[in-house]
């Protein structure tokens, strides 16, 4: 089994912080404008949000387990067998994907026979895309970035 962490950048660190921040400035600006029964339900349920996107952001790792590709966020949030991959496209934004757990902009989409495809961020791709291959090697990588490349140079 091996286990590979989630890639993150300023972006989406960025983003959470973001987030975080205006969080923050809710609970403190509601403070003085509600009763204090209401502010702390109110507090409780955005720090809980907030702790549960700080959660995802932080402990995502990917993991190939046997023959199955594996998200974990605490748990297995996502599981799909390495034979029924039958593409994956590399440089894609973190908005692409249905299932979106990567933690940075330019990582992979897989997409599977009966899944909906998955967004991820591996740190090392290339060790990660090699382990793939070697347990299915009739898997298409499709190359976003290079065809965006040869457009603009044309």
């Amino acid at each position: 089994m091996k286990v590979y962490k989630s890639k993150r950048d300023w972006i989406y660190g960025s983003l959470f912080l973001g987030i975080s921040l205006l969080f923050v400035i809710i609970i403190v600006s509601a403070y003085f404008d509600m009763p204090f029964s209401e502010w702390l339900i109110m507090a409780i349920i955005l720090s809980g949000i907030n702790t549960l996107l700080l959660i995802g952001f932080f402990f995502v790792k990917i993991r190939i387990d046997s023959e199955d590709l594996v998200v974990n966020v605490i748990f297995d949030i996502f599981r799909v067998s390495i034979f029924k991959i039958t593409k994956i496209r590399i440089g894609e934004t973190m908005w692409s994907g249905f299932h979106k757990c990567g933690t940075s902009v330019g990582g992979l989409i897989v997409f599977s026979k009966f899944k909906n495809d998955l967004y991820i961020t591996p740190e090392d791709r290339e060790e990660f895309l090699n382990k793939l291959l070697e347990i299915n090697s009739h898997i298409i990588i499709d190359d976003v970035r290079v065809k965006k490349a040869s457009r603009t140079s044309a």
